[in-house]
């Protein structure tokens, strides 16, 4: 994604093409999205997707595989990620307690393009999390679809770029 925003028309960079209400909108938005997942409110943040036509994607070794060929960490629908939120929110769900204390710093947003209500936004982030005497630091840039509605932003797609995705991980017991 780095070379997506490097080579962005010189318009997307230097003079923006959101007006800076949009952008301040979007910060918001980002910054609430990163609030939501780090209190573990997971019916508020599955709010702020869009429609049934969802993706929430987390490839695994390459950011720009085919994810139809392709290993992903998550490779999400609408079906599936009301099921991840289902795992999440369960209590006897023994591999996903105690939950993860976690805080996010989201940075570096910017409108790549607009057609429409629709947008694509980059932002970059950084992940604190802490669980059961272990301490993670998650870095990476995310890429949003979204569109604005009169309910303000809402999610359709979401690829969450980790910095060390071809590398062994741990489970997963949170949103990324």
């Amino acid at each position: 994604m780095a070379q997506q925003i490097v080579k962005a028309m010189p318009e997307v960079i230097h003079q923006g093409i959101v007006d800076t209400q949009t952008q301040q909108r979007l910060e918001r938005f980002l910054a609430l999205e990163a609030a939501l997942m780090d209190a573990h409110e997971y019916d508020r943040w599955l709010a702020l997707w869009d429609s049934d036509e969802v993706l929430y994607w987390v490839p695994c070794n390459s950011d720009e595989q085919d994810p139809a060929t392709g290993i992903a960490i998550i490779y999400d629908d609408r079906t599936r990620l009301l099921e991840r939120i289902m795992r999440l929110k369960d209590k006897t769900a023994h591999a996903y307690r105690p939950l993860a204390k976690l805080v996010r710093s989201v940075s570096g947003v910017l409108p790549l393009s607009v057609d429409g209500d629709e947008m694509e936004v980059a932002a970059s982030f950084v992940l604190g999390e802490t669980r059961v005497g272990q301490q993670n630091l998650w870095l990476g840039k995310t890429l949003y679809r979204l569109v604005d509605t009169a309910n303000g932003f809402r999610i359709r797609s979401k690829k969450v770029m980790l910095l060390n995705n071809d590398d062994a991980m741990p489970n997963l017991t949170f949103l990324v």
